[in-house]
């Protein structure tokens, strides 16, 4: 007789575990997208619940019951996730165990400072822009990342970055950061050495030469002048590293000559040399300029009012080609 009751039990049993399998396997067809995002440490009881919520499952308890027969239940990873088309709820255990998440793709323009850039990653990652622009102030992250100031203006890489949508801001700010140090291989540490700068003062050159340039191909010219005026121990008379002391202009603002007296360490209309750091985030194309500059003997350009510039050897003719540029109603 006790034969019998283990006997139904195993059949009892049997049938069970392959109605669960059955269900588990079986697609559940979506009519429609479904995305769900997952916080870090939130329970396998609450994804079930958003998942049945959001129409992905036929049964929250059937999907906690194979999380637990598989032995996921414990790594499940966060994020957002994007379900559509035949999904079994076997499938979404895997996409959520393996983490695949959704990716955002975010491209930095070359030349923005770094609030600029928290602002863009806070609004594509939805995270705290503040928080971020912390980070890039931190001791620690300077002494990693080895720079030689109060915030890491200049050591962020602009290019075009994928990351998955929740990602930290602490990974995020490594991934920018490592991308400016990955530029400084052995052979282009060895040119900085050459051409008796530091990391630091190329970074800070090329970021004038960024904020200048309006046509890329113009980048090395730029940087001809600058270390044109360097070596001549002429200010080097950068208008936006004023810009940059006065925190920004405003749209539809303009610099006037009385704000070329601010007392700044970065206004280089009153201080020589490089100012403190760099003024914004340069490009690759940008530090290679400052690094390969062109061979020229001009020391002075102006904006010609279409993006370009002409450039000038004496001040006779810079004075000229402004007089030239303001007739022109194109720029000054």
């Amino acid at each position: 007789m006790r034969w019998k009751w283990i006997i139904t039990i195993i059949v009892i049993l049997g049938f069970g575990a392959a109605a669960l399998a059955y269900a588990a396997y079986k697609p559940l067809l979506l009519s429609e997208p479904v995305t769900v995002t997952i916080a870090h440490g939130e329970s396998t009881t609450a994804i079930a619940a958003q998942l049945e919520e959001h129409g992905a499952l036929r049964s929250h308890r059937l999907f906690i019951w194979w999380a637990r027969l598989r032995g996921v239940e414990r790594h499940l990873q966060p994020g957002r996730y994007t379900f559509s088309g035949p999904t079994s709820m076997d499938d979404i255990l895997d996409i959520l165990r393996q983490g695949r998440r959704e990716t955002v793709t975010v491209t930095i323009p070359e030349g923005w400072t770094i609030p600029r850039v928290a602002e863009r990653l806070g609004a594509e990652l939805e995270f705290s822009a503040e928080e971020f622009v912390a980070l890039t102030e931190e001791q620690e992250n300077l002494d990693r990342w080895g720079v030689p100031n109060s915030h890491m203006e200049g050591y962020l890489l602009p290019e075009t970055y994928t990351f998955f949508w929740g990602a930290e801001p602490e990974e995020v700010l490594a991934r920018l950061a490592d991308g400016a140090e990955a530029v400084f291989v052995d052979s282009i540490e060895a040119r900085v050495e050459a051409i008796g700068m530091t990391r630091h003062e190329v970074l800070t050159l090329a970021s004038m030469v960024e904020a200048e340039a309006g046509i890329g191909d113009e980048r090395p010219v730029i940087a001809s002048v600058f270390h044109n005026r360097l070596r001549r121990r002429m200010l080097l008379q950068c208008d936006p590293t004023v810009i940059y002391a006065m925190g920004g202009l405003a749209p539809g603002h303009q610099l006037w000559s009385k704000n070329l007296e601010i007392d700044s360490p970065y206004n280089t209309y009153k201080h020589p040399g490089l100012p403190p750091g760099p003024i914004c985030n340069p490009g690759e194309a940008a530090i290679m300029a400052a690094l390969y500059a062109d061979s020229t003997n001009y020391l002075y350009f102006v904006a010609d009012g279409t993006g370009g510039h002409i450039f000038s050897r004496t001040l006779e003719e810079h004075n000229r080609a402004r007089a030239r540029v303001k007739r022109s109603g194109q720029g000054g």
